[in-house]
């Protein structure tokens, strides 16, 4: 009777395991993100906010930043897109409601809209 018991819980809990892997933010170096996390990022995002990404990457590649040194935020409960940031700098980017934005302060500026 005991191991039935335990066995319930077990089947009632395992639903709740893809909610909560879910609604944890993820960060990975721009290096590490191989073609089923990217995918993954662009199924969870708008068009613009893609395009965005790209634009922002664009950017980093031709001021010849390394990818392992471009980190990347995404599946945040906290960011309505996907954020860009530099290992070591205070230069923070989200790609937002189809917008550029520059964070500085906790306050934003729009850099540009797609």
């Amino acid at each position: 009777m005991m191991k039935l018991r335990l066995m319930r819980i077990f089947i009632l809990a395992l639903p709740a395991l893809p909610v909560s892997e879910a609604a944890r933010a993820d960060t990975l170096p721009l290096s590490k993100i191989d073609r089923k996390i990217e995918s993954h990022i662009q199924r969870g995002n708008t068009r613009q906010n893609v395009q965005c990404l790209a634009y922002i990457l664009k950017d980093f590649q031709e001021r010849k930043i390394r990818k392992s040194e471009i980190y990347v935020t995404f599946d945040d409960p906290n960011i309505d897109g996907i954020g860009v940031g530099l290992a070591e700098t205070d230069e923070n980017y989200t790609c937002e409601a189809g917008e550029l934005r520059a964070w500085e302060a906790n306050e934003y500026q729009l850099v540009k809209t797609f």
